[in-house]
């Protein structure tokens, strides 16, 4: 093993063990703000709090990276478990251009439109906001962390859960992630690339990996509204107390069974079996974005 091998083992060793924590942290107290610059920098700054004291002192957590000098592109080449062929990412320049478009795509966040959306609408708009935000890359390291917590803490503030964990659970929800991701970030930056070597790579990359799921496809399978998930997993009296507009789904579900009492009243076994399936219905509709309404079950 080489000496810059050993460096670069050891570095990821350390940033692992302290930006963890931090992550952690986030999770539990993520930053108070506006989902604006200042907001996605501070959490980059929080992240890699640790690290320059860590014998890293050159990094400048929560500032942006240089601008790339002209005609040159910055790019990146992901090696990904299992398969044999590489994916080339390009990223903005990071130049005053790149600044404006980041400050208008923040500027552009609304939490009450947001918020309004149908679980499908979110999930399309969380893939585009994160891939737009991944290929400006505003920061030297960490985007990927950043940008999850950043994206993570805005659907929660919109009554969303979008669980990023659910990629890292093996090699293959990695891989998907990552090619997502790679993607959606090359369709961005394919138009705006300085080099023509960076063009046939890209373009190359995008035709290996055409028939894979782009972010905002990806992300339908890792957002949730919040209330859908207290109605699946909590007892009813602490889903209501945080989500009260689950009034109308309890109601429902109290009235159908008292219906299935008076339609089963010899066979317990049908009448939890009647009652799971009018549960299930009202959760497919929750986690639709839609809130079911009404004080009584009426049957099909």
């Amino acid at each position: 093993m080489s000496a810059k091998t050993r460096a670069t083992l050891e570095r990821e060793r350390i940033e692992g063990f302290y930006t963890a924590r931090r992550i952690t942290e986030l999770y539990l107290h993520p930053v108070q703000g506006k989902f604006d610059a200042v907001h996605l920098k501070e959490i980059n700054r929080r992240i890699f709090q640790d690290l320059p004291k860590a014998g890293y002192p050159s990094l400048k957590p929560g500032e942006y990276r240089q601008a790339v000098p002209p005609h040159q592109d910055w790019v990146k080449e992901r090696v990904m478990e299992g398969i044999s062929v590489p994916s080339v990412v390009a990223y903005s320049a990071m130049d005053d251009k790149a600044i404006g478009q980041l400050n208008q795509t923040l500027d552009g966040i609304n939490l009450t439109a947001l918020s309004a959306l149908s679980t499908e609408n979110f999930s399309q708009a969380m893939g585009q906001l994160y891939a737009q935000l991944d290929y400006i890359h505003p920061f030297p390291d960490g985007n990927s962390r950043t940008l999850r917590e950043f994206t993570r803490s805005l659907a929660e503030n919109c009554g969303y859960e979008l669980d990023w964990t659910r990629f890292n659970i093996d090699k293959h929800g990695r891989n998907v992630l990552c090619i997502a991701r790679d993607l959606s970030v090359n369709l961005l930056a394919l138009p705006h690339l300085r080099d023509h070597r960076t063009t046939r790579s890209v373009t190359l990359m995008l035709d290996q990996f055409a028939e894979n799921r782009n972010m905002p496809d990806l992300l339908r399978d890792a957002i949730r509204p919040s209330r859908a998930c207290a109605f699946e997993e909590w007892k009813e009296d602490e889903a209501m107390a945080a989500f009260p507009e689950l009034s109308g789904a309890y109601n429902i579900l109290q009235a159908a069974g008292a219906y299935g009492l008076r339609k089963f009243p010899e066979d317990r076994s049908q009448r939890e079996e009647f009652i799971a399936s009018v549960r299930m219905k009202i959760q497919r509709s929750l986690d639709a974005g839609e809130v079911p309404q009404g004080n009584t079950y009426r049957p099909a």
